[in-house]
């Protein structure tokens, strides 16, 4: 090995290390921003936490009365079952009894629907699973591939992160779509891929995305 291919190998090598320490901090602060904006979500509602939960939902079908425990997503948990109005919610519970959380569950052809709240997710677990979350003032959207992508009705400046650094821009368009009256932020990977069966979740989500109440959670923020 001559003294080109030792710095090449160097170069290469030190390119890769930044690259990872680089995701690794986006990441970090992408996950704090999520324990910041949505604290009533903390600490059992993570979007990785409820594409385990929904896909090990999607291959078990509960029974009333008979709980669930330790469900994927919910480690330490005991889910319990019961029908209203027709609808599906599960009740979480501590080693103790004590209530983790509540929420309604929905099948979805692409996954499944769990509604928190005046929260609403919509999880995807097909070969690019992603999770989506609605609420009146806020939302995300989270890919284990592409990260995070947050949008709050409270800003008016649109706050873009890249490897450039942070940059801000605003509009002043009263007649803009309901896209530009929300401040985006990409965290951990850039913007959500909108792309192929996201298009038909979106659509349901603008359709039916306060159409019913949902369960609350009483979790404790971190």
């Amino acid at each position: 090995m001559d003294i080109f291919e030792v710095l090449a190998f160097v170069g290469i090598a030190g390119y890769l290390a930044y690259s990872y320490l680089r995701r690794k901090a986006q990441g970090e602060k992408a996950e704090a921003m999520f324990r910041s904006m949505f604290p009533d979500l903390q600490p059992h509602f993570h979007p990785a936490k409820l594409l385990d939960y929904v896909r090990a939902r999607q291959a078990r079908e509960p029974t009333p009365g008979f709980p669930w425990q330790d469900p994927p997503g919910f480690a330490g948990a005991k889910a319990s079952f019961e029908k209203i109005d027709g609808r599906e919610r599960v009740t979480l519970l501590d080693a103790a009894g004590t209530l983790l959380g509540q929420f309604f569950f929905e099948d979805h052809p692409e996954g499944g629907v769990l509604r928190v709240g005046q929260g609403k997710f919509t999880v995807n677990t097909t070969v690019q699973p992603r999770v989506r979350y609605w609420h009146p003032d806020r939302e995300f959207k989270w890919s284990p591939r592409k990260g995070w992508t947050f949008q709050t009705r409270v800003a008016e400046s649109s706050i873009d992160s890249s490897d450039r650094g942070t940059s801000w821009s605003s509009s002043s368009d009263s007649s803009a779509s309901r896209a530009a009256s929300v401040a985006p932020f990409a965290g951990a990977g850039g913007a959500f891929d909108g792309g192929g069966a996201s298009q038909a979740w979106d659509g349901a989500e603008r359709g039916g995305a306060g159409s019913s109440e949902g369960a609350s959670s009483s979790a404790p923020a971190y």
